[in-house]
């Protein structure tokens, strides 16, 4: 049984803004966690690196992680709550103020023809600021 905090934690926004700057440097993908990059013949960047085009739920994962991470397996109870934490806010967020003319889940959102890279990385930010806007709010 895990004694973490109930969701948000206190650090959504970071991890937000850390995606939001993952995605900005090594690119953004539609579909999966990361860019598979098949047929690569292992000499690109990302087999340099270790970083891969992400989607949104992935370059949360490397927020949290410091990396791309495929599994969780092995990962603390803290680690995986930031992320739940950090996911949920975002979808939260897509659903009630939504963003680039659509109100729809994170999947819907992010696979939606026509989304672009600037529009998901823009919606990070935008989340991120609404998410610290929420806490100060609850605060005071």
């Amino acid at each position: 049984m895990s004694n973490v905090a109930a969701l948000p934690t206190g650090n959504v926004h970071a991890v937000l803004d850390r995606a939001a700057l993952y995605l900005g440097r090594y690119g953004w993908t539609p579909a999966g966690l990361y860019d598979t990059h098949d047929g690569c013949t292992a000499k690109c960047a990302c087999h340099r690196t270790g970083t891969y085009p992400a989607s949104v739920l992935g370059a949360i994962r490397a927020a949290v992680f410091g990396g791309p991470r495929w599994y969780l397996t092995g990962v603390t109870d803290a680690d995986r709550h930031t992320y739940s934490a950090a996911v949920e806010w975002f979808n939260t967020y897509l659903i009630a103020v939504g963003h680039a003319g659509l109100h729809a889940p994170v999947f819907a959102w992010e696979t939606l023809p026509g989304r672009t890279a600037a529009e998901v990385t823009e919606a990070l930010c935008a989340a991120a600021i609404a998410y610290r806007k929420h806490t100060i709010r609850r605060a005071a």
